[in-house]
């Protein structure tokens, strides 16, 4: 095909000037521009839409992708992109098809594998990674994938990490992550809570350095010291909640009967609830304070439980108790927080499975409603006394 398009292509040109830094090439108004070979090219080659394969073409220079392309592609193939992988890459960054195997690709592939990556494992790390393709290996990737797997701990984080859509290699270690582990460290944060909190958002540290000050500074502001557990969630949490997402959320609260003192307290224990929408905020608080009893005082006290699952742990679990009770079958006193807290696992145990003699209906109802299934209050009710 590619032999094809060139004779095409140079059928077409009438006139060709070269200059020092661009080529300009002149057409008759009857006979085909090359870039539309090249559009014609990629919807025949990858199934692209015509919207999809004009973009790409912009970013192709034809001479160059006549002559590169298929070798690109026969490259890819030779390190496991199958055919839908490959339309990926090139949807995502044309250019690829203009690379030079030898010069550019390579010694990048090689260069990936000298650090541990092959298979699947090598192309995802590209299809989330491509602009490495256009990158010096040296002196911009190899530093980079040495850095967060030192920061991460293991091969196995960073890999999984590089390969999600966190973009980290894109992000410069001078401007950005440096920086800020420096920063961290001045500010008393320990290693061990940094690698922690990088374990779970790797792009804490890809955030602009002024932008994590500030931050710091808020966090300290509203009660958290730099030596709790809790400094570093708290940064990360109001990295992700916008501010205008934050005042939205304090509002709510607010209009749902908690003092400005009882969200600070909250954010102090576990700043981690803010994370969940307004909507499901104003579901899980009418269902703790209007069902299960609770006051908005001690909810600021027990945040953590507003981040469980309504419909698959608070529900279900607050109503098998309540039978429990009433059956007079359960013979602790559990607080609202321990029973919500206990994974499924133990709590099936301890609850359920050793009382599935007695009350078969309720280890019926609660596998039920934790698979999704629909439920109504009704479905299952204490035992009146």
């Amino acid at each position: 095909m590619i032999l094809l398009l060139k004779k095409l292509f140079r059928s077409n040109i009438l006139y060709s000037y070269t200059f020092c830094f661009s080529t300009t090439i002149i057409h008759s108004k009857t006979i085909t521009k090359p870039q539309s070979i090249v559009v014609d090219y990629l919807l025949s080659r990858f199934g692209f839409s015509r919207e999809k394969a004009a973009w790409a073409s912009k970013h192709l220079n034809p001479l160059k992708f006549l002559e590169k392309a298929e070798t690109v592609l026969d490259f890819l193939k030779s390190y496991s992109f199958d055919d839908s992988q490959i339309k990926k890459l090139v949807s995502l960054y044309p250019k690829a098809l203009c690379c030079n195997v030898e010069r550019n690709l390579k010694p990048k592939f090689e260069g990936l594998q000298s650090l541990g990556f092959s298979g699947q494992e090598l192309v995802h790390l590209i299809l989330s990674n491509y602009m490495v393709l256009g990158c010096n290996f040296e002196r911009n990737v190899r530093p980079k994938i040495e850095f967060w797997k030192e920061i991460l701990g293991s091969f196995e984080l960073m890999s999984k990490s590089l390969r999600g859509k966190q973009c980290l290699l894109s992000f410069s270690l001078e401007q950005r992550a440096l920086p800020n582990l420096a920063f961290l460290r001045e500010f008393g944060v320990s290693d061990e809570r940094i690698t922690l909190i990088v374990q779970r958002h790797p792009k804490f540290l890809a955030q602009k350095p002024d932008e994590l000050r500030e931050l710091a500074e808020k966090v300290e502001g509203m009660g958290i010291r730099r030596d709790s557990r809790m400094f570093v969630w708290a940064l990360n949490t109001l990295r992700m909640v916008s501010k205008t997402k934050f005042d939205g959320k304090l509002e709510v609260l607010k209009s749902l009967g908690w003092a400005e003192a009882d969200f600070l307290l909250a954010f102090q224990k576990n700043p981690i609830f803010l994370t969940v929408s307004e909507t499901m905020l104003k579901k899980k608080i009418d269902f703790l304070v209007n069902e299960a009893g609770c006051k908005p005082s001690e909810l600021a006290q027990n945040p953590t439980l507003l981040m469980f699952s309504l419909e698959k742990r608070l529900i279900p679990r607050f109503h098998v108790m309540q039978v429990l009770k009433s059956k007079r079958l359960n013979n602790g006193n559990y607080s609202l927080l321990s029973t919500m807290s206990y994974s499924e696992k133990m709590f099936v145990k301890n609850f359920l499975l050793c009382r599935k003699k007695d009350a078969p209906e309720v280890y019926d109802w609660y596998i039920s409603s934790c698979k999704g299934n629909k439920h109504s209050h009704s479905v299952l009710k204490p035992v009146d006394k």
